[in-house]
């Protein structure tokens, strides 16, 4: 073999392995860049459902502030709205008795038990009622009672309140939900009728 044969056989042998490094390296970086691709891909996905579930965890953690924030402002508006409805049902309470009151007195004083009732509280309309039947006792004025009247015993062992007001009071429990119950129904009706309500 001649020199120029050698160091052509040489040349040829050294591109070859040139050719065979540069297909390694480039197959080297297709790999590395395969695995760059899937880890960022990875990367991404779970960054996304990071981000999915704080978002959600975000959302729910606002929902339930806003649900809390609106329960509690209904029932504010409830208790207030109690208020004003129990105010009103006293303001009617005479209204209510001056219907037949001498017949509400006789219904509401019926219902004393027989004892030796030595004080009556009744509202000024009833003091002459309240003079004729219970000579003995001391008759006391109040216009607050509406109606009907408080006795007590001469120990005040006793003391019995079968006012208007009273009877409102323990009947308001039962008397509140029917209430609500019907100004609901007029404010539903009233938004679908309302010609300002409507798109």
């Amino acid at each position: 073999m001649s020199e120029s044969e050698l160091k052509m056989a040489l040349q040829q042998e050294g591109a070859e392995r040139i050719r065979g490094l540069w297909q390694e390296a480039e197959a080297t970086v297709a790999a590395q860049r395969q695995e760059f691709d899937a880890e960022l891909a990875r990367v991404h996905s779970a960054t996304d459902r990071q981000i999915q579930a704080e978002s959600a965890m975000l959302r729910n953690t606002l929902l339930f502030a806003a649900q809390g924030r609106a329960q509690k402002t209904r029932l504010h508006a409830e208790a207030a709205l109690e208020q004003r409805l129990l105010l009103l049902a006293r303001q009617l309470l005479p209204e209510l008795a001056g219907d037949d009151r001498s017949k509400l007195w006789q219904a509401l004083r019926g219902e004393l038990p027989a004892a030796a009732w030595t004080a009556i509280a009744v509202h000024p309309a009833d003091q002459g009622q309240a003079e004729q039947e219970f000579p003995e006792a001391t008759i006391t004025c109040d216009e607050t009672l509406a109606g009907g009247l408080i006795a007590t015993s001469a120990d005040g062992a006793i003391r019995i309140d079968n006012s208007l007001s009273c009877r409102l009071l323990r009947a308001w429990p039962d008397l509140l939900p029917k209430l609500l119950g019907e100004l609901r129904k007029l404010v539903d009706n009233h938004a679908t009728t309302d010609p300002h309500t409507t798109g």
